[in-house]
């Protein structure tokens, strides 16, 4: 189970329960006792409890915590999950990974906390905080102007101080794919840092849910073709998948998949 869930878990135990055995916990949340003490630690430094002999007590009077939104978990039919569990097959152990923004690569953040030794540059508050709450990973923020409504950081600077990095693999999220294999996104800003960001990856890879296949945003990004690949889950329709294949452009749409092409 990740850090972000057990400490989700363990809030609403203690918002039912006012307070909690660090043995209840480690049962409850099937993990050792020395992990849930790691995570009553964070929660008590971010001021939702107060840690007691053998436990914890929540504070009645809860500090605000103004990141509390960055931090929910996007909505997910399941899709977002199985492409995010794809890709991290992709992942290795000590491996420069680049995310940039979106709600399929948030997923992949959390699943990153089964890797070791990361370096994760990206330019989202939601995945750069994820990261940091992994006690083996690391991120880099990216610098830049924010976009509130992305939760994300682009422009100039964010460009700048790209040009300063390498990765080894590149996650590139898109918000759609048209008939023609052509990717959108929904700003020239975040095709500026996408298009900018290919040119520092050894590997590259698109990752897109089936809904986003057959719609259209406002600016073009490229052909499929410009990644080495693309992710999609099991429910995308037969026909892109058709196309695809015959567009010569690795697709991956399970982990079972994944595993056969090797």
């Amino acid at each position: 189970m990740y850090a972000i869930e057990r400490t989700r878990i363990i809030k609403k135990y203690l918002e039912e329960h006012e307070h909690a055995q660090v043995h209840t916990l480690s049962n409850l949340l099937g993990v050792s006792e020395v992990t849930v003490r790691r995570d009553l630690e964070h929660l008590e430094k971010d001021g939702w409890l107060t840690r007691t002999h053998g436990g914890a007590v929540i504070n009645q009077n809860e500090i605000v915590d103004p990141l509390l939104e960055i931090l929910e978990e996007p909505e997910d039919d399941g899709s977002r999950d199985e492409i995010a569990s794809v890709a991290l097959r992709m992942v290795k152990d000590g491996d420069v990974v680049m995310l940039t923004n979106g709600s399929v690569n948030i997923r992949l953040a959390v699943k990153l906390e089964e890797r070791s030794n990361l370096t994760v540059l990206t330019n989202d508050l939601s995945i750069a905080l994820r990261i940091s709450l992994q006690d083996s990973n690391k991120v880099v923020l990216l610098g830049g102007d924010m976009d509130k409504s992305e939760k994300a950081l682009f422009g100039s600077m964010a460009l700048s101080n790209l040009r300063k990095f390498y990765v080894n693999r590149l996650f590139i999220e898109v918000d759609g794919i048209n008939d023609n294999l052509q990717m959108t996104v929904n700003s020239q800003e975040k095709a500026d840092l996408i298009l900018g960001s290919l040119e520092l990856s050894e590997h590259s890879i698109v990752v897109c849910p089936s809904d986003r296949f057959e719609t259209s945003a406002f600016y073009r990004l490229g052909k499929i073709s410009i990644a080495g690949g693309i992710i999609s889950n099991s429910k995308l329709n037969e026909d892109y998948k058709i196309r695809i294949f015959n567009s010569n452009i690795p697709l991956f749409t399970t982990v079972a998949a994944f595993e056969g092409s090797q």
